[in-house]
């Protein structure tokens, strides 16, 4: 029996989503909030508040898997979402430090890399699981 794409890619994103909450909590002493909030202004959904023990509270956006062929960042829709959530979070006046966290980063190279790199300034850290 074969997985459907879609069911598939949201299991891995849940897989990777459980990833990232424990890195939070092991590599940043991270406590965990909430997951999949919902911020009330922009609606753009975040995968998890997270309180860390010097910056405070913050935003963190999972992107990854690590299967099929093109996981994390790779994808350019992919990459463009998180960017696209990145600037509506910032035009809120009380807006957290908004974390990246993917599988992979963007190829050398693609339009992915080029747009992540103009962009990174809206991100408090991009960083690689």
């Amino acid at each position: 029996m074969t997985t459907h794409f879609q069911a598939s890619a949201s299991e891995q994103g849940a897989a990777f989503a459980s990833a990232v909450a424990v890195m939070l909590r092991t590599r940043h002493s991270c406590r965990i909030l909430r997951s999949h909030w919902i911020e009330p202004t922009t609606l753009v959904e975040i995968d998890h508040v997270a309180d860390h023990p010097i910056y405070g509270e913050i935003w963190v956006e999972c992107k990854g898997s690590w299967e099929g062929d093109r996981p994390g960042l790779i994808r350019t829709d992919t990459t463009k979402k998180a960017i696209a959530n990145a600037v509506l979070l910032s035009t809120l006046p009380g807006a957290r430090p908004y974390w990246l966290v993917a599988s992979h980063l963007p190829r050398v190279g693609s339009a992915g890399e080029v747009w992540l790199s103009r962009t990174t300034h809206l991100f408090a850290r991009v960083e690689v699981l």
